[in-house]
């Protein structure tokens, strides 16, 4: 038999300790807010379970209410925790159902207690569902530690569902809570165990979450989604090595957005942001998985296309640019936007060793080329427009 007592202790401390790493955690990520409503959440179910715990030292009305009360709660901010991280709305009957639980309990107040623990633990496995649900939909592959949290919540939703059927055809292992029962002790344990370890995995989901974030703004430009200059020169390197050894060509790319700065002036930065996240969305939508796309200064851009000799390359930039030139953007003081985009273009012969700052130079010549020949327009460095082949680069 399990003694009852005992596992109301083990669950308090449980959740006293997960609810005080919470704090932690809650302090080094600036309170985030998924991090918040779970630690609300937490609190709620440890409140939850002091006042089970105490029953026959407070009066057994203000246990249940209190102790079935607290668990739904917190079940339903542990939802709305998920919610938050992974971005989606909440169910919006969480918090409206609330009232009408702790009404049907003061209702159930004189049931006996195996009618009662079947009745609530299937309001328990309701109110856990929609966090197996989001997870399912919107986070199995995002971090891995929310498919821990999913089995676990899934884990606690089932054993919810036996202990009502149980509750239900063993109404002589349920005279009392704290009655030692194998039943009634085992689902009991298994439940709530199992949202502990989901609280736990909800905070390695965040951290690994934090951690993707952080990479993620190391490597990439926080306006436009592209690489940021140090990633796509250090790209740009490894594709060179890689062609040299595979023999294959790599065109380089410098793509800089024409009179970008009358567009700030005349209609604001926050428009000229706009015009950039519509330039770089267009021109990440005409390219392979294989090619990098980096911001590389304000207005500039650069492509890097392994296996792209000079007139594949002058093709697919000739494109870009007139997808540019027709793009139209709305900033925000209303007004329609539209620029155009100047090109260089450069391509590294494999037979002849280059490096990536010689490759960026010579894209930068033809750029320059085009801008003084009159803007919307690509010039490939070393060769004629219309060159069906790649010119070694010396």
């Amino acid at each position: 038999m399990l003694h009852i007592p005992t596992l109301m202790m083990a669950l308090l401390l449980g959740f006293l300790l997960l609810t005080l790493e919470l704090g932690v955690s809650q302090k080094g990520l600036r309170a985030r807010p998924e991090i918040r409503r779970w630690t609300l959440g937490s609190w709620a179910l440890l409140g939850a379970f002091s006042a089970l715990s105490l029953r026959g030292h407070i009066p057994i009305e203000l246990s249940i209410l209190l102790g079935n009360g607290g668990i739904c709660l917190g079940v339903a901010l542990y939802a709305q925790a998920l919610c938050l991280l992974l971005q989606v709305p909440a169910p919006r009957w969480l918090m409206p159902v609330q009232p009408v639980i702790w009404l049907a309990m003061v209702l159930m107040l004189d049931w006996p207690l195996n009618q009662r623990t079947a009745v609530l633990s299937g309001v328990f496995a309701v109110m856990l569902w929609p966090s197996v649900q989001v997870i399912a939909r919107h986070g199995w592959r995002a971090e891995r530690s929310l498919r821990t949290v999913a089995i676990t919540m899934g884990l606690a939703a089932l054993v919810q569902v036996v202990r009502a059927w149980h509750a239900w055809t063993h109404p002589q292992e349920y005279g009392d809570l704290m009655q030692a029962s194998l039943g009634q002790g085992l689902t009991f344990l298994l439940a709530f165990m199992s949202l502990l370890g989901a609280g736990f995995g909800f905070v390695l989901a965040v951290f690994e979450r934090v951690a993707n974030q952080m990479e993620n703004l190391a490597t990439h430009d926080g306006l436009t989604g592209c690489w940021n200059r140090t990633t796509t020169d250090a790209l740009l390197e490894h594709e060179l090595h890689r062609a040299q050894r595979s023999a294959t060509s790599v065109a380089f790319v410098l793509l800089d957005l024409d009179h970008f700065k009358q567009v700030n002036d005349v209609h604001g930065h926050r428009t000229g942001d706009a015009v950039l996240r519509a330039f770089a969305d267009t021109v990440r939508g005409r390219l392979r998985s294989s090619d990098i796309f980096g911001r590389t200064g304000g207005e500039e851009f650069g492509l890097v296309l392994p296996g792209t000799d000079a007139a594949g390359a002058l093709w697919l930039v000739d494109a870009i640019r007139r997808a540019i030139e027709a793009l139209a953007v709305t900033g925000a003081d209303g007004q329609t936007v539209s620029v155009t985009v100047s090109a260089g273009v450069a391509v590294a012969d494999p037979n002849l060793p280059l490096t990536g700052d010689r490759l960026y130079g010579q894209a930068d010549q033809a750029l320059y080329e085009a801008k003084r020949a009159g803007r919307n327009r690509v010039e490939v460095h070393g060769i004629t427009a219309g060159a069906t082949a790649a010119l070694p680069l010396v």
